[in-house]
């Protein structure tokens, strides 16, 4: 049986087959595959060279009896070579701290003992895709024109190391840098100079939305299309420089456009930054080519998500966190979702759990597009009092939590602003201490005058339902936190259960970022102490007694 492979697949598989005319690799099922490799200078010259491979079947002889030799006990998963990075770019990439079980990161095993010593038994780590899985990234732009160098800082500098063949990011990202490259030197544009303040592209962001309803569900992943984002060193698109900005960004549509051979790009937009500051991107953003309207299917919504807005990475693990945090959500809820960037935590639980009402808190006024697009997609039957408010949580949190059975936080890496982990310390009180302590807290909210404090209360973005929301004296009972940085949670968590206030009930990870040290925690917390702990104090009651 004879079988044509292209040259580049059979090198990927079998890289000893370049070495030698010959080779045998062994298979499973007792069948071994010889190679031969027939070529000429000038068939090597050309990627299309065929190698044939005749497979014969073979009997092999039977083996003698292995005899089993005692091995010194291991950690599970340990140099799991399957699970490797094997990246090219590892130890000069600042962006992968270790290379080798990537399924299991190191952190996992403070994170399940610190969960079992805090109650939970039945913590799960869900692993998910190890290579690939990165479809946002922000990679900065140095170099020459003729030498272009994308990609991420060297550890503890800024210098730029150059990662073409990353093993982490999607690789449609990896093939719109290449373009992005070509298209640097074709137009001669100036990658930035941090130390003269010179130079015209800056940094790039590339954005992968696998939202493809013409593809069956299992190719919209790898067919995934690219939102390029440039940061332009200029103060807006009438700047004398911008004239390189729109070749640049016409170079990228023409070549990978919907009208090229190969539909690559989705968008083009342009951020303009002049500071002198480590903050990437500017406050001024112009649509340049492409659909404008970026959308993702997170949580069984639609989701929008605009260049300006915090997106998640890796979406194929967001999107799993998801399903496993409505679990937690009782249908009928009214829900607070805190930290809630363009809202897609707060409205998919609307949309699945059938929530009373759903409130979103977000710092970023950029948000807010995205946000009403989303909403704009969701069922019209919904029967759900939605709110987004611009303004910071932790002002005044009391306000905030009253009238919610559940809340939902999602924090930066520091985690949550000590007001309002003090004022959920506040309403874990029984409902008589609730009372008491609370008053004089909730006098003074509601007597509150400043006027930019009342204009943060109201909603910059409202849905009204005919449920009546009569929410007086509603405290939440349930606290869904969802946690990037490890350490500020630990510290987080102690605080809240310190005083048997909160209690941890259930406890998930999520590998969002194989590679690295960081893990996402889904923590569900119970107002009030552990069933465990009231048995306790009964048997202690009784024994007393």
């Amino acid at each position: 049986m004879t079988v044509s492979r292209n040259i580049h697949s059979v090198h990927n598989k079998y890289p000893a087959l370049f070495f030698k005319s010959k080779h045998r690799v062994a298979l499973p099922s007792h069948l071994l595959l010889t190679l031969t490799a027939q070529r000429t200078e000038r068939q090597m010259a050309t990627p299309s060279t065929l190698v044939t491979a005749r497979l014969t079947a073979v009997v092999p002889r039977r083996a003698p009896p292995r005899v089993a030799t005692p091995t010194p006990p291991v950690e599970p998963y340990k140099n799991n070579l399957n699970c490797s990075l094997n990246c090219s770019h590892f130890q000069t990439c600042s962006g992968c701290s270790h290379e080798l079980n990537l399924d299991r990161p190191h952190v996992l095993q403070d994170v399940k003992k610190f969960f079992e010593e805090n109650g939970v038994k039945d913590f799960s780590f869900h692993s998910g895709k190890l290579w690939e899985w990165r479809c946002r990234a922000k990679l900065a732009v140095r170099g020459t024109p003729n030498e272009p160098l994308v990609g991420l800082y060297q550890e503890g500098t800024h210098n730029v190391v150059d990662i073409p063949l990353c093993k982490a990011h999607h690789p449609r990202i990896n093939a719109a840098v290449d373009l992005l490259k070509q298209g640097i030197a074709e137009l001669n544009i100036r990658p930035y100079d941090e130390d003269s303040g010179f130079g015209e592209l800056r940094y790039v962001q590339m954005a992968v939305t696998t939202y493809n309803t013409s593809l069956p569900l299992a190719e919209r992943y790898l067919q995934g299309k690219v939102q390029v984002s440039l940061v332009w060193n200029s103060r807006d698109e009438r700047s004398p420089n911008s004239g390189k900005l729109f070749e640049l960004s016409n170079f990228l549509w023409k070549n990978a456009g919907p009208g090229s051979s190969m539909h690559l790009i989705h968008s083009v937009w342009a951020n303009f930054q002049t500071t002198s500051t480590n903050v990437i991107f500017g406050h001024k953003w112009r649509h340049l080519e492409g659909e404008r309207e970026f959308w993702e299917h997170l949580g069984g919504i639609d989701a929008s998500i605009d260049p300006s807005s915090f997106g998640q990475a890796n979406t194929q693990a967001f999107n799993s966190l998801l399903r496993k945090l409505q679990n937690y959500v009782p249908k009928g809820s009214s829900v607070l979702d805190l930290y809630s960037g363009a809202g897609v935590i707060g409205l998919s639980v609307a949309a699945t759990r059938k929530c009373r009402s759903v409130k979103c808190v977000e710092i970023n006024k950029e948000s807010k597009a995205s946000f009403e697009k989303s909403l704009s997609r969701l069922p019209k039957t919904l029967e759900c009092a939605i709110s987004w408010h611009n303004t910071d949580a932790s002002l005044e949190p009391l306000h905030w939590l009253e009238g919610s059975d559940v809340v939902i936080v999602d924090p930066p890496r520091k985690g949550l602003h000590p007001s309002l982990v003090d004022a959920l310390q506040k309403v874990s009180l029984s409902n008589k201490k609730v009372a008491t302590k609370l008053e004089s807290s909730l006098t003074r909210a509601k007597n509150e005058k400043r006027p930019w404090i009342l204009r943060a209360r109201e909603a910059s973005v409202q849905v009204e339902t005919g449920t009546n929301l009569d929410s007086d004296q509603i405290w939440p009972s349930t606290l869904i936190y969802i946690s990037c940085g490890w350490d500020s949670f630990k510290e987080d968590c102690r605080n809240l259960v310190g005083k048997n206030g909160w209690h941890l009930e259930k406890a998930h990870a999520f590998n969002f970022f194989p590679g690295t040290q960081s893990i996402e925690v889904l923590a569900i917390f119970k107002r009030g102490p552990s069933v465990s702990l009231k048995k306790k104090k009964k048997k202690t009651k009784k024994n007393h007694s």
